[in-house]
């Protein structure tokens, strides 16, 4: 099973992220060149959370095979898309083998730009 982590973003914007976001950075660990699938649930309506490398961001889930040393960094994103604010937002990431890892975010102030 690998393990997911999320604090908050730090750093640099990945170039593959566009607009405003409330960013977070998801550590993912496991064995080399495992496969896992990561997907974003709980979102309300209107939002849309990005899976991000430095490459590509990959919308609402995330297929990944990890590099040899079997850890990957992400910048995970929640874009709104709608005019209406969600009050509290529950998101659970999910991984393909069972792995969990949720925040809970109340959005209280502006996204990152």
């Amino acid at each position: 099973m690998v393990a997911l982590t999320l604090s908050p973003w730090h750093g640099k914007n990945l170039p593959t992220v566009s607009g405003e976001a409330f960013r977070y950075e998801l550590r993912v660990a496991g064995r080399a060149n495992e496969r896992v699938t990561l997907t974003a649930q709980g979102l309300p309506s209107g939002w849309i959370a990005a899976f991000c490398t430095t490459e590509v961001c990959m919308p609402m889930q995330a297929r990944l095979t990890l590099p040899p040393d079997g850890r990957e960094r992400l910048e995970f994103g929640l874009i709104q898309e709608s005019s209406h604010p969600a009050r509290t937002m529950r998101i659970t990431i999910q991984g393909s083998d069972g792995s969990t890892t949720r925040i809970v975010i109340r959005p209280q102030h502006t996204p990152h730009p």
